[in-house]
């Protein structure tokens, strides 16, 4: 989820929190008027109640976005392996995990502002300090507990770094107001943080992009714990392989051919565009209305360049052969005149109501010619007049462009891998496990900077269950 999809879950919650609050603070200030008029002599400032009021929706706030609006998904999931949100951004290239990693400091900057507030006492760092590790280790400790999250050391980390953030801030403010001038020397501390992060984040923009190839999302932030697991191997791994082609494709994280995508088709079926975009992890979302007022999605996949438009609705339509005949000499048209469809697909029909071209390459072909070639399938359900936009057109069609020979490791050497724990696992390995390795075989994978890249894919089980995954096969000189 990015910055927008946050906010958008966000709005909803905001007037619960309030009114959870303001009965919060009602409560108190009722006995606190108690407590004042029974001889109670420690008073409290309106700046005091204001910030307790604040910091009570902060609070409610964060945990219904970070625990109680998730469901019961994750089973005592744990990440000790600092500064892993970052290798899993750098490997992904993903601006989605960039901006969580933000929004987990800015979420807990108001804790911090707010502190010194509310006393003399919490204008100290280390009181900030440790109130800042009480409240999110509890967070974190909730989510584990209720099965709403995972205990992770990075978002500790970044909390508490957002809190002493928002703290230094609040202290350039109030130095700055006791001096009746700027102070440079608090100001300068509360700059830090940030001025630290710019730094970090373009160099790592400057690091990206010197590179000729992008980053594989297959490569694991955190490496499987293979201490006490069993891995056994029951096919022969070739100690030599021979170089193999690479390619690229330029729709693969290319935000442009999108846009390009969502500009042909509102003209081509008389639609309107009724929102700005949205994003969803790799996916990048626009959506229509044609001039009835039905609805239609369209989603582009930034990592795989499969992009698809649809209805809504998903109301079906009954269509004769000659009609399905007439709709795909339409389509056809469409799409040669907007350079969409290789002259070698096979067509055909599925389901009575679904027009399908397919082109298919071996991987061995991939992997030892010199050539451009295409790869994939166009599916489209027609409406039933054919200038109108189809029900769906789902296009998984890529067009890879020959680079160049590259030297590429062994399977043998890719076995060495697996054995370090340096691959991807959705469920972690845990002691006890055993790891059958009974296949291997050369597959491609995009990269994040469009590169068709060779790499191994090895298949087998973990105790009875099946498994497979991916590692990089190219050669690092």
């Amino acid at each position: 989820m990015d910055i927008q999809g946050i906010l958008g879950a966000l709005l909803p919650l905001l007037p619960k929190v309030i009114i959870i609050a303001l009965v919060l603070l009602g409560v108190t200030f009722f006995f606190y008027v108690l407590y004042r008029k029974r001889g109670g002599k420690r008073k409290f400032s309106v700046t005091q109640f204001t910030a307790g009021y604040l910091l009570i929706m902060w609070f409610g706030l964060v945990m219904m976005l970070t625990t109680f609006s998730r469901g019961e998904n994750f089973e005592g999931w744990v990440n000790f392996r600092l500064f892993s949100g970052y290798l899993s951004a750098w490997n992904q290239w993903s601006l989605s995990e960039l901006q969580l990693i933000i929004f987990n400091m800015m979420m807990f900057m108001p804790l911090g502002f707010l502190l010194p507030l509310l006393s003399i006492r919490t204008r100290r760092f280390t009181p900030v300090l440790v109130i800042s590790l009480i409240v999110t280790i509890g967070i974190e400790l909730t989510q584990v507990l209720s099965k709403r999250g995972i205990f992770e050391l990075d978002d500790i980390f970044h909390n508490t770094l957002g809190s002493i953030a928002g703290y230094l801030i609040m202290q350039a403010i109030l130095t700055s107001v006791n001096q009746r001038k700027l102070d440079f020397k608090s100001t300068g501390l509360a700059l830090c943080i940030p001025i630290a992060f710019v730094l970090l984040f373009t160099g790592a923009l400057a690091v990206y992009q010197a590179k000729e190839l992008g980053n594989l999302s297959i490569r694991p932030a955190i490496k499987q714990n293979m201490d006490g697991v069993e891995v056994n191997i029951a096919t022969k791994l070739p100690e030599k392989a021979q170089p193999v082609s690479l390619y690229v494709n330029h729709r693969i994280y290319n935000l442009e051919y999108g846009k390009h995508i969502t500009a042909l088709i509102q003209p081509s079926f008389h639609l309107q565009q009724k929102q700005g975009k949205r994003v969803d992890g790799m996916n990048r979302i626009w959506s229509f209305a044609d001039s009835s007022g039905n609805s239609y999605t369209f989603n582009y996949n930034m990592q795989d360049g499969v992009w698809q438009l649809y209805n809504a609705s998903g109301e079906e339509v009954k269509l004769t052969k000659e009609e399905l005949t007439t709709q795909r000499e339409f389509y056809e048209k469409w799409m040669l005149d907007n350079d969409m469809l290789p002259a070698d697909t096979v067509f055909s029909i599925q389901n009575e109501d679904t027009l399908r071209w397919d082109i298919q390459k071996s991987v061995d072909a991939v992997a030892k010619d010199e050539k451009d070639f295409a790869d994939g399938m166009i599916m489209i359900i027609p409406s039933a007049d054919d200038q109108q936009a189809p029900r769906d057109l789902f296009d998984a069609m890529n067009k890879n462009e020959y680079v160049r020979k590259v030297d590429v490791i062994s399977p043998a050497q890719a076995y060495a891998y697996l054995l370090q724990g340096d691959f991807y696992m959705y469920n972690h390995l845990k002691k006890g496990d055993v790891l059958t390795v009974e296949k291997y075989e050369l597959a491609y994978n995009y990269d994040s900077k469009g590169y068709y890249q060779p790499v191994y894919r090895f298949t087998g089980k973990v105790n009875k269950e099946q498994w497979e995954t991916l590692v990089p096969a190219m050669s690092i000189s």
